[in-house]
């Protein structure tokens, strides 16, 4: 089961949404300190509880990324991690479900150089769109072949990817949904992962996926939102 949790931080996702009107696409790159301010607090996650990763910037350590084939190493790399190279700052926290305590569910937020994080996130979704099923090595070196699946973008930030992925192992079904989402020159990375028996029925099995919830997601990214706009004020 530790290895389901851990190789969860995997997916592919899906086309690029429209400009949101609100987005500050302008704004300076956010700092440590302010893209750390920008995460979700406690009561802003809306029911779910909020707790703090223990990664830092420290914890952003290139290492080589093995998957095949070549073509969803983008995705792959971005989807692993929570982050792309290049990255100025980066920070994580987690989500805890009253109504569901076997999933797994993060967010990362990390800032990029001017334009960066745009090339970033065309990357992805190019490798995503090439790419339907990848076979990777998780954290503890067994090899993954996981499917991945298109979604419909999600409706907040200046572009989004949405994605799908799932894998059997050891008679457990492993399904993650994914969301990558630019502000700006911050990207925010979402993962709602769940594990169940492979054996379970049909209908049980769907109404057990995992789905990203698209209030969190505008609130974290109006939160970003807020943090550019304070930023560019002189």
């Amino acid at each position: 089961m530790l290895l389901l949790a851990m190789s969860a931080v995997s997916g592919c996702a899906a086309q690029a949404s429209s400009p949101s009107p609100g987005a500050t696409a302008e704004a300076r790159p956010l700092s440590q300190k302010e893209l750390e301010a920008a995460r979700l607090t406690e009561g802003e996650a809306g029911r779910y509880g909020v707790g703090l990763g223990s990664e830092t910037p420290a914890d952003m350590k290139a290492g080589e990324t093995i998957a095949t084939p070549e073509v969803c190493l983008p995705a792959i790399r971005v989807l692993l991690r929570g982050w792309a190279e290049g990255a100025t700052a980066y920070t994580r926290f987690h989500l805890s479900d009253p109504t569901n305590t076997v999933g797994v569910r993060s967010v990362a937020l990390t800032s990029y150089p001017s334009g960066q994080a745009k090339r970033v996130i065309a990357a992805v979704e190019k490798s995503l769109q090439d790419c339907p099923s990848v076979v990777y090595k998780a954290m503890l070196g067994t090899s993954v072949h996981a499917k991945l699946s298109l979604g419909e973008p999600l409706l907040a930030g200046d572009e989004s990817l949405r994605a799908n992925r799932s894998f059997s192992w050891k008679g457990i079904d492993n399904h993650t949904a994914y969301g990558l989402v630019r502000i700006g020159d911050v990207l925010a990375w979402f993962n709602f992962n769940q594990t169940f028996g492979s054996t379970l029925p049909k209908q049980k099995k769907a109404d057990l996926m995992p789905v990203l919830p698209e209030n969190l997601v505008a609130r974290q990214v109006k939160k970003v939102e807020a943090a550019l706009e304070a930023a560019s004020t002189p």
